[in-house]
């Protein structure tokens, strides 16, 4: 299997290491197609990226674009999902300045509302001591399908990273509305456990780096090992051997 995308990476926007000239040229040297700049957004205290900065690193992508005719430079973000709705910290309007919009949950994002600082936020933590109630994954899986469900989400990004979930019902909901399914090599998640569920349903897989230097661009290992461990369908993987994804944020 051929990885010829890589949807996830990090600049000095946010808190990766390089600059998006940087991850373009590590990207064009391993002969990626497509590359997607996502950086942190704004709820994210200290690295998230204010929308201000949107048009700057629009013509920092075009710049960089015109040295590399045989890769694609895409603009995103990586949206917080912040709370039991699956509220996200990017609008309608921040979309449409977008060429891809990806999220997940960071354990540092600053929910919308103080209620879900305590029924997320909290739990998360408490996860590193105590084993999670099945009220606790109920509520953690509610977020990601109300995020899917509510907001033209791309890409779900490391799923159940720091939360415990059902991934069954996240996969159904993502295959019911077209939004791909992460394999993070630099999370490594979702696991094993978690894949074989995501399986039994419909949804489709994007293999990325979350390369936040970038020497990690386009580096999809633990990911690779994952789909070929269970022999995920190569029609079922968005990013390889040339496919492209069919981005929801677009329609």
């Amino acid at each position: 299997m051929n990885i010829t995308a890589d949807y996830h990476s990090h600049t000095t926007y946010s808190h990766g290491k390089g600059s998006i000239a940087d991850n373009a040229r590590v990207a064009h040297e391993k002969g990626l197609d497509f590359l997607a700049i996502t950086d942190h957004a704004v709820r994210h205290p200290f690295i998230g990226v204010s929308r201000k900065k949107y048009d700057a690193m629009r013509q920092d992508m075009q710049d960089v674009q015109k040295n590399y005719s045989d890769l694609r430079l895409l603009l995103g973000v990586e949206a917080n999902i912040l709370g039991v709705d699956g509220d996200l910290d990017v609008t309608e309007e921040d979309v449409k300045r977008l060429d891809i919009l990806i999220a997940g949950y960071h354990l540092t994002s600053l929910p919308y509302k103080v209620g879900d600082f305590f029924k997320i936020t909290c739990s998360a933590i408490a996860r590193y001591a105590f084993k999670p109630t099945k009220k606790q994954i109920e509520r953690q899986t509610k977020m990601y399908v109300n995020a899917v469900k509510n907001h033209k989400i791309d890409i779900i990004t490391h799923p159940g990273f720091r939360l415990d979930i059902d991934y069954r019902e996240l996969g159904k909901v993502c295959a019911d509305y077209g939004t791909y399914v992460e394999l993070s090599s630099r999370h490594r998640t979702p696991d094993c456990k978690g894949l074989e569920q995501l399986l039994t349903t419909d949804c489709k897989f994007v293999l990325n780096s979350d390369a936040h230097k970038p020497e990690n661009v386009g580096e999809c290992a633990y990911a690779l090992e994952l789909a070929q461990k269970y022999s995920i369908p190569a029609d079922r993987i968005a990013n390889a051997d040339g496919k492209t994804l069919v981005l929801r944020s677009k329609q």
